[in-house]
C-alpha cells in the first residue's frame, strides 16, 4: 500500500510546533513550511528542522498551494481567522487545543470544512490525564460488593 506524503506547514515557532517537527524528525520526516508573526523567528525555526519554505508574511502559507495541511499553533484568540482562512484556500487543519473560542465559531468552521470537503483536527490527548486514568480504573476495577470486573459501558440487565 503506497502512502501519500502530506506537505505539512506550522504556524508559530513555539514548544508546541518545536515537539512537532522533532515528532516528524523521528519518522524520518520534515515539516513542508513555517509562518511566523516574528520572521527571524521562522527562520531560525526552518533551520533546525530543515524546514524547506519560510514565508515573510504568515497570510502567505494559505495560498502556497504546495501545503497540503496546516497545524495552527498560534494563541487561541487567533485560531479562529486562521482556521477560516485555511479553509477558504483549500487546507486541511490541525489546530492546537482549544481550537475555538467558543462553540459558534467551532460549527462554523465545522460547516466550511463540510462544504469544502475538508478535514479539521484538534491537537489534544485524554490519555496522559488524571480523570481518563481514574475514569477507567472505576469501570475496570471488581466490583467492591461483588468482586467481579465491571464492563465498561455495559448494558444494565434487567
Amino acid at each position: 500500500m503506497e502512502t501519500t506524503q502530506l506537505n505539512w506547514a506550522v504556524i508559530g515557532c513555539g514548544v508546541i510546533a518545536n515537539e512537532m517537527a522533532q515528532g516528524l524528525a523521528k519518522m524520518s520526516r520534515t515539516l513542508y513550511s513555517v509562518a511566523n508573526r516574528t520572521h527571524e523567528k521562522a527562520v531560525q525555526f526552518a533551520q533546525v528542522y530543515n524546514v524547506r519554505r519560510v514565508y515573510d508574511a504568515i497570510d502567505e502559507v494559505f495560498t502556497d498551494l504546495d501545503v497540503d495541511i496546516i497545524y495552527i499553533t498560534t494563541p487561541h484568540n487567533t485560531h479562529y481567522k486562521y482556521m477560516k482562512k485555511a479553509l477558504e484556500n483549500g487546507k486541511h487543519i490541525f489546530v492546537e487545543k482549544s481550537i475555538t473560542l467558543n462553540s459558534r465559531e467551532l460549527a462554523e468552521m465545522i460547516s466550511l470544512a463540510k462544504e469544502r470537503g475538508l478535514l479539521i483536527g484538534e491537537a489534544t490527548s485524554l490519555l496522559f490525564r488524571g480523570v481518563v486514568f481514574s475514569f477507567v480504573s472505576v469501570f475496570t476495577a471488581p466490583c467492591c460488593v461483588c468482586q467481579e470486573k465491571s464492563e465498561p459501558f455495559a448494558k444494565k440487565k434487567n
